[in-house]
C-alpha cells in the first residue's frame, strides 16, 4: 500500500492547475509580439539622447545654480535639473523654427514679399525668447512661492503658539499645524519634520528649510527657535514673541503698500484718465472757440 502510494504520480494541486491554465491562456493570447508605442520607440530615445548631449554642454556651475533655483521654486512639474536644461535647449530650437514657419505662412497667405532679414530677426528673437522663457517662469514661481510663505507665516506661528501653550510638544505641534496648511509653507515644515524623524538634528533641518525658502522672516523665526533650543528657553515664550513680531511686520507691510498706492496710480491717471477728462472738458470749448474765430474771419 505504501509502495503503491510512492510509485503513483502525484496529481497537481488546484492552485497549480489554475496557474498552468492562466499561463497557457496568456501564452496563446500573446501570440502576436507586443509592438512598442511611438513614445517608447521615438520620443523616449530622442529625449534620452538630448539629455546626454545637454549634460555635456551644461557646466557644473550652471547645474548648481539651476538646481538651487528649482528648489526655491518648489520643483515645478516635478522636473529635475537635467530635464530643465534639456527643456531649455529644446525651446531654443523649437521656438525660432515655429516662429519662422508662422511668419512664412502669413506672408504666403497675404501674398507679401519674402524677406530673409525678417526671417533672420524671427530666428534670433525666437531663440532668445526660447532660452529666456524657462528662466522667467522659474523666477516667477520663486517670487510667488516666497510671497505665499510670507503671507502664511504669521498665521502658522499663531497656531504653533496656541498648540505649544496648550501642552503639545514642539514636534507634535509642527505635525499638527503643518497638516492644516496646504501651501508651500506647510510642505516645507512637513519636509523638515520628516527629516527629523529620519534622524537629522532639528536645528539642521530647520536651517535647511530656511535656506530652501530664502524668506527673511522665516530665517529670523528659525534662528530664534534654534537659539531658544540651545539656551533652554521656554519654547512657548519664544513663539509668543515671534508671533507678535510677525503681526507687527505684516501690518507694517500693509501700511507700506498703502503708501505706495498713490504713486502707482499716477501712471494710469496721467496716461488714460487725465487725457479723457481734458477731451470732455476742453472739447466743447475748443469747438465753440473755433466756430467764433471762423465767423470773425480769422480762420
Amino acid at each position: 500500500m505504501a509502495l503503491a502510494s510512492v510509485s503513483k504520480p502525484r496529481t497537481s494541486r488546484p492552485s497549480r492547475e489554475r496557474l498552468l491554465r492562466v499561463s497557457t491562456t496568456a501564452a496563446g493570447a500573446s501570440g502576436e509580439e507586443h509592438l512598442p508605442s511611438f513614445a517608447e520607440r521615438v520620443a523616449r530615445p530622442l529625449i534620452m539622447r538630448l539629455m546626454n548631449i545637454t549634460n555635456l554642454a551644461a557646466s557644473q556651475s550652471m547645474k548648481d545654480n539651476l538646481r538651487d533655483r528649482l528648489m526655491r521654486a518648489g520643483w515645478p512639474g516635478n522636473m529635475q535639473t537635467q530635464q530643465w536644461i534639456t527643456f531649455k535647449f529644446m525651446m531654443l530650437g523649437v521656438l525660432p523654427v515655429s516662429l519662422i514657419l508662422l511668419v512664412f505662412g502669413i506672408c504666403h497667405m497675404m501674398s507679401w514679399k519674402h524677406d530673409l532679414m525678417v526671417y533672420g530677426i524671427c530666428g534670433v528673437g525666437g531663440a532668445m525668447a526660447g532660452y529666456m522663457i524657462p528662466d522667467f517662469y522659474i523666477n516667477k514661481r520663486v517670487k510667488r512661492r516666497r510671497k505665499e510663505i510670507l503671507l502664511a507665516l504669521p498665521d502658522m506661528i499663531d497656531l504653533l503658539t496656541v498648540s505649544v501653550e496648550a501642552g503639545l510638544g514642539f514636534d507634535a505641534a509642527i505635525a499638527r499645524v503643518s497638516s492644516r496648511f496646504k501651501g508651500p509653507l506647510g510642505e516645507e515644515f512637513q519636509r523638515a519634520r520628516q527629516e527629523v524623524q529620519m534622524g537629522r538634528p532639528r536645528a539642521e533641518a530647520l536651517r535647511e528649510m530656511a535656506r530652501r525658502c530664502e524668506v527673511p522672516d522665516l530665517t529670523t523665526f528659525v534662528s530664534a527657535l534654534i537659539q531658544a533650543d540651545q539656551l533652554g528657553v521656554s519654547m512657548g515664550q519664544v513663539l509668543r514673541v515671534q508671533a507678535d513680531q510677525m503681526r507687527q511686520r505684516r501690518s507694517q507691510r500693509a501700511r507700506e503698500q498703502a503708501q505706495k498706492a498713490p504713486v502707482k496710480m499716477m501712471i494710469p491717471l496721467v496716461l488714460f484718465i487725465f487725457p479723457t477728462l481734458f477731451i470732455v472738458i476742453m472739447g466743447p470749448a475748443a469747438i465753440t472757440a473755433a466756430k467764433e474765430l471762423k465767423n470773425a474771419g480769422i480762420f
